[in-house]
């Protein structure tokens, strides 16, 4: 579970699912979003409502703070630490969190279904959340230091906020993330980042995958997705020293993810029952953990 508590969420008409599916759409067809992205990140959102809740009343969408995590790692003797920022982890214990909380909140007799959805948007639509000029979203008092989920539910909206995604105010004035990006992802004649040239895509590609030669050995500074952006933010002033330790890995166990050879069945699940406790799984090797060595090697 997170470190420091709470959660926070806000109920939408099931009707506004709708609109986010015409504005995805819209967004691709004007070229805003990358084809190849939209296929690997947004192609499986389901607009429909669920076998299990055909005629759902409202959608939920929560969102619960998460701190960064370390990682530790001896090779060759010296002890390396890395990054796996918020987002990535505590999957399931987010989703039981927040079923349970709206379960005491709207009493017993309620149900609530995953729900798979543009996330992001949903929540800056819903106003749980504002856009920073990063793309990433913020909620007040969190910064971007937090995991979002949503659910199908029976209960109904009320009285609820749905509006034009708005721009966190402390960004007004603000260029601190866009001259900090190295990949230049942000600024020009757009507000939308260029997310396929985005480090935090590019991290999570398969091993396999070689990062582009454009990309810099310094820029690497996370196991996946990158907090450059976010460590800078004024917004994140509060949180960004918000880190957990979830895991040190010996001189054999780091060789092991270093080689890449993850054939023994037996031996890769049980460091991939490890690597879990920080969102990950062996995907994320050798590749970016290599990536990360080289840049701290004389």
């Amino acid at each position: 579970m997170p470190t420091f508590p709470g959660i926070s969420w806000k109920l939408i008409p099931f009707r506004h699912v709708e609109e986010i599916e015409r504005e995805i759409e819209s967004r691709l067809k004007d070229g805003l979003l990358d084809p190849v992205l939209h296929k690997e990140y947004l192609a499986s959102s389901t607009f429909k409502a669920p076998e299990k809740m055909p005629r759902p009343e409202s959608v939920a969408i929560v969102a619960v703070p998460q701190p960064a995590l370390r990682l530790a790692f001896m090779i060759g003797g010296k002890a390396f630490t890395a990054t796996v920022p918020p987002t990535y982890f505590d999957a399931a214990e987010v989703d039981d969190l927040a079923v349970r909380e709206m379960g005491k909140f709207y009493g017993k007799g309620h149900d609530f279904v995953r729900a798979y959805l543009p996330l992001k948007v949903l929540a800056c639509r819903a106003g749980l959340a504002f856009y920073g000029r990063n793309n990433i979203a913020y909620v007040p008092g969190w910064g971007s230091f937090f995991r979002l989920t949503a659910f199908f539910t029976d209960v109904e909206a009320g009285e609820h906020v749905w509006e034009e995604p708005r721009m966190l105010q402390d960004c007004e004035g603000c260029r601190i993330c866009i001259d900090a990006c190295p990949a230049k992802v942000m600024g020009g004649d757009r507000f939308m980042a260029r997310a396929e040239k985005c480090l935090t895509y590019l991290n999570e590609k398969p091993p396999e995958v070689p990062f582009p030669a454009w990309v810099s050995p310094s820029w690497h500074n996370a196991l996946t997705g990158c907090m450059i952006c976010q460590r800078v933010c004024p917004a994140n002033r509060g949180v960004v020293n918000r880190i957990e330790d979830r895991g040190e890995f010996s001189e054999d166990e780091a060789s092991y993810l270093l080689q890449g050879d993850f054939a023994d069945k037996e031996k890769a699940e049980a460091m991939e029952k490890k690597l879990k406790k920080a969102g990950l799984d062996l995907s994320a090797f050798p590749r970016n953990l290599k990536a990360l060595i080289r840049k701290r090697l004389p």
